[in-house]
């Protein structure tokens, strides 16, 4: 992502949904000129739990009835670089009153009473492929596209395989049974996610193209795994299970992890980032293996 002007431009657009998932009120943000003063926050993860992002709305007017809305549509980003999120609203609140009070929107990403409730009772022998375990819970979460890297798509079951309460808990069970591959089965968006960290498996790529504060490594693991946190403008292309690439122009140190004139990359695992319409908020936490 250059630093180009349209990256000045920031949106957030918001779409309040009823629960027959009709939109029933939509705030829209200019591309050009004065914009409302809205931000959002969020956390993404490879745990298999459902990422949440909040979102904040300065002197909001609108005639809410706060009851009435199920779910929410985001659009953010810059402008000609935006990620749509949609989720679950748990909780909407006026922070405080007066001309400058806050509407705070916590939400769950995807659909949390597919995530809570979904049972699935399978039973599968040793040495059956992975991604046939994987269609199962594909089935019972209503999710609509799945994507298997490659080094996923390899693995058998070591062992039999039998499960019979939620989606959620069979995921985490099978995700154990290939600790030493650092198998990662997780939602992303309306998306079931296996992928087999630190390997070179990805979702994506992006590239850095500027950031906030040099890495910082952590020390490597028993395997030879190394991990690393990166700060920088929020990318909102960017998402768990991609590999992000840092250029040697952008950072480069002459150490094990990232070598004189060479280009560091590392597998997302965990984002958070905060972005707003106005003023400075504007950025991205990374953590992830170092890839080799």
């Amino acid at each position: 992502m250059a630093l180009k002007l349209e990256h000045f431009n920031r949106i957030i657009d918001i779409s309040f949904l009823r629960k027959d998932r009709t939109i029933e009120k939509v705030i829209k943000c200019p591309r050009h000129g004065m914009k409302p003063d809205i931000e959002i926050n969020g956390t993404f993860w490879t745990k298999n739990e459902l990422p949440a992002f909040n979102i904040t709305i300065k002197n909001l007017y609108l005639d809410l009835q706060k009851g009435q809305y199920a779910n929410v549509k985001v659009e953010c980003g810059y402008d000609g670089n935006t990620i749509a999120l949609e989720g679950t609203i748990l909780t909407m609140y006026q922070e405080s009153p007066g001309p400058d009070g806050k509407t705070i929107i916590q939400c769950q990403l995807g659909n949390l009473t597919d995530w809570l409730e979904a049972n699935v009772d399978v039973n599968f022998e040793a040495g059956t492929d992975i991604t046939e375990v994987l269609d199962a819970f594909k089935a019972k979460l209503n999710v609509t596209q799945t994507f298997y890297g490659d080094e996923a798509k390899k693995l058998k079951l070591k062992e039999a395989f039998m499960h019979n309460s939620s989606a959620r808990q069979g995921m985490t069970k099978l995700a154990d049974m290939f600790q030493k591959e650092r198998l990662a089965v997780f939602m992303r968006e309306k998306m079931l996610v296996a992928v087999c960290l630190a390997t070179g498996d990805k979702v994506g790529e992006e590239r850095l193209e500027f950031m906030s504060a040099p890495p910082q490594p952590n020390t490597g693991d028993e395997a030879g795994t190394y991990y690393t946190t990166v700060t920088a403008p929020w990318m909102p292309k960017l998402q768990i299970g991609d590999i992000l690439t840092i250029p040697s122009r952008v950072y480069m140190r002459n150490y094990e992890m990232v070598g004189s004139g060479k280009e560091q990359k590392i597998q997302v695992t965990a984002l958070s980032f905060h972005f707003g319409t106005k003023g400075s908020t504007n950025s991205m936490t990374v953590q992830g293996f170092v890839v080799r």
